[in-house]
């Protein structure tokens, strides 16, 4: 039989070697607890012989110390605080902007919990299939650099949840800026009509038409792949005000006495197309990105086009490119509109530019 000091030693070890912390006070413990001896007396009878049942006690208390270690290893690793910050340290090493911001829009969306209240659940265990499914999506975001608004298939764009996906181009928040240009302009209009040029996910038509019910609002594009992400928008939304039909600019559009044209049309110079970032360059859509003519091809065409269909002083409202608005500022003047004035961005950039007929 083997002696109490020799099973202390080898079970010290074993502990150890399972990474266990303070093994000798841990090892003492369980003898004690088989031999039925207070701890500080172990070492009186270090030379006591330990029978089989003895033995078998002590190996099935260490195992269990060993499987509850595991055990809370294992719920560590998988609860949603520890989680979180794993994938946020991933996204990091990839240089993913906004990493925490993206993780939690990711979780939010993967466990159907409001972010804001993410952190009351941090001691939640996750389900495989959700561990999987959050894996796969930051997989995607960090390798493949999809734009999460592509893989959740969704954007919010002046407080509303707008579906997208590769077809059309990301809402962007510089956007909104144009929009509350163009609400401004229409304050003192009852029942304006209006005519948006490049609808896209249909964001500019959808929130003009919510923010005023009383308006009669047309998009059009030339995409009708942009056109059914739209429609789909118009029923998620309920904007029954919109209507949105497919034409080449006005080609197809015939009424003309608008209060408001707006647009933001393609505007990146052909140029500078491969200078984008990965994001960008590899996920949206080109047409929607892209204009000859130093990019400004769609301001020339659109600016001459408009005065054959909004009323007399009627609005035309442009989104353009960081260092594009002067140069469309003067197309407009040279074309006869008044008042041209240029606006900026959260940022202090040249966002738009708003002019009457």
């Amino acid at each position: 039989m083997a002696k109490l000091l020799e099973i202390l030693d080898k079970s010290k070890k074993y502990l150890e070697d399972n990474n266990v912390h303070n093994s000798r006070v841990e090892t003492e413990l369980i003898l004690s607890q088989v031999l039925n001896l207070d701890r500080i007396m172990l070492y009186a009878h270090f030379d006591r012989e330990i029978s089989d049942n003895e033995m078998a006690g002590v190996k099935e208390l260490l195992k269990n110390k060993i499987n509850k270690k595991e055990n809370k290893a294992e719920s560590e690793d998988i609860n949603l605080k520890t989680l979180l910050d794993q994938s946020v340290s991933y996204l990091e090493k990839y240089e993913i902007e906004e990493a925490r911001l993206t993780v939690e829009l990711m979780f939010s969306y993967i466990l159907k919990i409001d972010r804001m209240m993410l952190f009351t659940k941090y001691t939640l265990v996750l389900e495989n299939d959700e561990k999987d499914r959050i894996r796969n999506l930051l997989k995607m975001r960090a390798k493949d650099k999809i734009p999460l608004q592509y893989l959740l298939n969704e954007e919010e764009f002046y407080g509303r949840k707008f579906y997208i996906n590769k077809g059309v181009l990301i809402p962007r928040n510089e956007t909104e800026i144009v929009v509350e240009a163009a609400l401004k302009k229409l304050e003192n209009i009852s029942s304006p009509r209006v005519l948006d040029i490049g609808v896209g996910s249909g964001v500019i038509s959808i929130t003009i038409a919510k923010e005023r019910d009383d308006s009669k609002i047309l998009g059009v594009d030339i995409s009708e792949n942009a056109l059914a992400i739209a429609e789909k928008n118009k029923g998620l939304l309920e904007a029954s005000n919109v209507k949105f039909l497919k034409s080449d600019l006005f080609q197809e559009v015939n009424f003309h006495d608008f209060d408001l044209i707006i647009s933001n049309p393609p505007y990146i110079p052909v140029s500078e197309y491969e200078t984008l970032s990965a994001d960008v360059k590899e996920h949206e859509p080109i047409e929607a990105l892209v204009a000859e003519n130093e990019g400004l091809f769609f301001y020339h065409e659109i600016s001459r086009k408009a005065l054959d269909y909004l009323k007399e002083d009627g609005i035309l409202v442009f989104e353009c490119g960081y260092n594009q608005a002067r140069i469309i500022e003067k197309i407009m003047n040279e074309l006869g509109y008044r008042e041209v004035e240029v606006f900026k961005d959260l940022n202090g950039i040249e966002r738009g530019l708003t002019g009457i007929k």
